[in-house]
């Protein structure tokens, strides 16, 4: 976008609506603050840092791909028949931007996996990086500055570019058209529309010799019930859309999960497939009476600090359910400069032998307002969230 911000930070997951106003905070407030968070900065580093290293270390460690990938059980399982646990971040930007968020470059992708940071650059050591993409932008590029063409031109030469650098690709079905009413990319509607299953037609059908690329059918259901999301129908929702910069509401045809996996499978493609949860994503509760039919098939959650997604409710939404099915985060953050969420949800996720990708590698200037992970497309990991992400990701190499 023209002002460098995703429009998640506009519009709240949980509400659609914009998102709460800053508190303002005076000086001495902020002098008060400051003192008590450098008081308290090393007995906090020493029990984050105990923290991670433990729950870090019982894991299998995967340090690049290691696909063709298959699904036994409840796990996820490499080319040589032992687990793979996914680890790494969103590249965030494809979905609203057709030319893509800041650069793209072979060496700035490379700062995302493994190797040995220096000074001026940092090395996350992800194994997996997800890619949001717009079907509007993939398809017809209608509302856009790029056509269909130059865009998949583009994602190719990204995918290209980070399996050569050893590392997984999700390509990650971010934004819709919701029936073509929304434009320059849509937005983040409901569920996905009659054009996503032509997007997976093509998709599936260009990337099924990848075998280091997943298929993350739609980012974030929210469908009015579980039949909606398992079998589509119609739905309507208030959200923004980025042929106007504003909020619309719309009402469309919506097809579920299952019509998706068919789809994808029709088209020979054997990849894994990442069907995500109700309610923006983190609400998994109804898989056994709504189970969706196939193979290769990884179910993902999408935990934020809201209060109707705190860690009370991670065993009923998805961590009783790890058991029995793959289970991964495609996609988890926080906001305000905090990590207190996900100093919970990463110990928790390793317990649970769950896979993760935090939001979001970009930088859009607003690190305290938006999840963001870094400073600088060099690696230099944000204050807090990003920081402890890094070193999260750092633990496992140890």
């Amino acid at each position: 976008m023209s002002d460098r911000y995703s429009p998640k930070y506009f519009l709240s997951k949980d509400t659609n609506f914009m998102r709460k106003t800053r508190l303002k905070i005076s000086t001495w407030s902020i002098l008060c603050a400051t003192f008590a968070l450098v008081s308290l900065l090393g007995i906090g580093l020493i029990v984050l840092n105990r923290t991670v290293a433990q729950a870090a270390g019982s894991l299998p460690y995967n340090a690049t791909a290691n696909g063709p990938y298959t699904v036994q059980g409840n796990k996820i399982l490499g080319k040589d028949g032992r687990q793979y646990i996914i680890h790494g971040m969103a590249r965030d930007g494809l979905e609203y931007n057709c030319r893509g968020e800041g650069p793209l470059d072979k060496q700035t992708l490379a700062y995302m996996g493994p190797g040995n940071s220096t000074n001026g650059s940092t090395y996350w050591g992800a194994n997996t990086i997800r890619l949001p993409l717009s079907e509007v932008f993939w398809l017809s590029g209608q509302g856009s500055t790029c056509t269909a063409a130059q865009y998949q031109a583009l994602v190719k030469g990204t995918v290209d570019t980070i399996t050569a650098l050893h590392m997984n690709v999700m390509l990650d079905l971010h934004w819709v058209g919701a029936g073509r009413q929304s434009t320059n990319g849509g937005g983040q509607w409901p569920m996905p529309d009659g054009d996503s299953v032509t997007f997976w037609q093509q998709i599936a059908t260009q990337y099924r010799g990848y075998s280091n690329v997943f298929f993350e059918l739609y980012n974030e259901p929210v469908p009015p019930n579980w039949p909606c999301w398992q079998k589509g129908c119609q739905v309507s929702g208030t959200g923004y859309s980025n042929d106007c910069h504003c909020s619309k509401q719309l009402s469309y045809q919506a097809v579920g999960m299952q019509t998706l996996v068919d789809t994808v499978r029709k088209s020979g493609a054997s990849n894994l497939v990442i069907v995500g949860g109700s309610n923006w994503g983190f609400d998994l509760s109804q898989l056994p009476n709504y189970p969706i039919s196939g193979t290769n098939i990884v179910y993902d959650t999408h935990p934020y600090a809201y209060a109707n997604k705190s860690a009370k409710y991670w065993d009923w939404a998805f961590g009783n359910l790890s058991s029995r099915y793959p289970i991964i985060s495609a996609e988890n953050g926080q906001y305000d400069c905090k990590e207190d969420y996900m100093s919970q949800l990463l110990p928790y996720l390793d317990s649970h032998q769950m896979g993760w990708v935090a939001w979001a590698w970009v930088v859009n200037g607003n690190v305290c307002g938006y999840p963001q992970l870094v400073t600088d497309y060099r690696g230099t990991p944000a204050n807090s969230m990003g920081v402890y992400i890094y070193k999260s990701l750092q633990r496992y190499r140890s």
